[in-house]
């Protein structure tokens, strides 16, 4: 079972879309990283050179303003704007660090805000009071272009209202009343944007966990369908779809060799329910599962195939590798037991048939009835045996290959 249906994942979401702060579980960040930075990556890289060709234009409008420092203004903004652009370019191209992208425009901020307050108290234009205000964009860019993480850009939020604060007290020149009154302005449009950036990884991180818990459940209803709830092998549905895929692959690969198919169940099942409880035959099954998953390799497709009986398709494997396969599993379960209690204990053993499937061209249902055949002449023969099918002591298979398949049929047929 794949971690239970990814059980502790799925309860850590639950917990955290409940919580109003809605925090990524530890155990999920790197997904959640991985996840934003599909979405927001490219998105950041084109929002970062915007910005920067936004604040490399906005020196026109501090030209205008501020005639007689425009060289400085040339010199220190469009050089500004050229070092962050290239360091956003490698970013892009070599680090690739999403936290860190998202908080680049914002920490830039910082540095842009303080080139641009350094012009401002170095010119003695005489609308410097009120192009003071212009700084208030810094703030909310800084906070729009947030997406993954809000602690760190509330603290950049901070260094940059620091800056700004320090770029208007020297532009005033210490006037308390001019600090007022900026900051009547200044403090609605940090909160708003602070309002802004929270939402937006708020968003990112309930969209993130949402999308998680989805995808998680849909995994949990697909295990279910495909597996049988008592043992925890492949349902039979779910079986005879892998071996046909297996098939088709071989049969577009034009692949040589044979595959085998046994098919399995537990002698006098019906006298362990009946004598001992149905809870004790569940767990003979799940011991014959779990010794059955450790005997087969990892190619092999594995199943319970209904009620007591069992099914596995080897592939590439000829029929005598096949016998020596299921004879070593019908060994260890023979040594295996159930304990009823401290004293007593229960063994019991498996028949095994066994059939190949001579190119990929044959069909799949003809081999397991083929199979079934050789599981019930094992059992004729005593039980606690292997057998293969050959056509020449089941001459009947043809027929029934044509018709329904009925295993009382079989042993009648085989004289059992």
């Amino acid at each position: 079972m794949p971690q239970e249906y990814h059980k502790e994942s799925r309860l850590l979401i639950q917990q955290a879309l409940k919580d109003p702060l809605v925090c990524i579980p530890q155990p999920l960040k790197s997904a959640y990283y991985s996840h934003q930075k599909k979405l927001h990556l490219r998105y950041l890289l084109q929002v970062n050179l915007f910005a920067q060709f936004a604040y490399a234009s906005y020196t026109l409008a501090d030209i205008y303003v501020l005639r007689d420092i425009h060289t400085l203004l040339l010199v220190t903004k469009l050089g500004f704007t050229s070092v962050m652009t290239l360091i956003t370019v490698w970013m892009y191209q070599h680090s690739r660090n999403l936290p860190l992208f998202d908080l680049l425009l914002p920490t830039s901020i910082i540095g842009a805000s303080a080139v641009w307050f350094f012009n401002l108290n170095q010119s003695e234009s005489a609308y410097n009071l009120i192009y003071q205000y212009s700084s208030l964009v810094f703030i909310v860019l800084a906070n729009l272009s947030v997406h993954i993480r809000f602690r760190p850009s509330l603290t950049i939020s901070v260094l940059i209202t620091l800056m700004i604060y320090i770029g208007v007290y020297l532009n005033v020149k210490g006037d308390l009343q001019q600090l007022v009154l900026f900051s009547l302005i200044y403090l609605p449009v940090l909160s708003f944007s602070i309002y802004i950036s929270w939402n937006s990884t708020l968003k990112s991180r309930i969209v993130f966990l949402q999308h998680t818990l989805n995808e998680y459940n849909r995994q949990a209803f697909e295990y279910m369908a495909h597996t049988d709830s008592l043992t925890g092998l492949n349902n039979r549905r779910f079986f005879e779809y892998l071996a046909q895929q297996h098939l088709t692959h071989r049969l577009e690969e034009g692949t040589p060799s044979p595959s085998s198919l046994i098919v399995f169940d537990v002698d006098h099942f019906k006298k362990i329910n009946d004598n001992y409880g149905h809870d004790i035959g569940d767990q003979v099954l799940q011991i014959i599962a779990k010794t059955a998953q450790s005997e087969m390799r990892n190619t092999d497709i594995l199943a319970r195939y209904g009620g007591e009986e069992f099914i596995a398709l080897l592939p590439d494997t000829h029929l005598d590798d096949a016998l020596k396969i299921a004879d070593c599993l019908r060994q260890r379960i023979e040594q295996t037991e159930v304990f009823l209690d401290q004293v007593q204990s229960l063994k019991f053993t498996i028949s095994v048939g066994a059939a190949i499937l001579e190119t990929c061209e044959t069909d799949l249902y003809t081999v397991i009835k083929q199979a079934d055949i050789a599981l019930y002449q094992a059992k004729a023969n005593g039980r606690n045996r292997v057998e293969q099918y050959d056509p020449l002591t089941s001459p009947n298979v043809v027929l029934l290959s044509q018709g329904s398949w009925n295993k009382d049929r079989a042993i009648k047929i085989l004289g059992t």
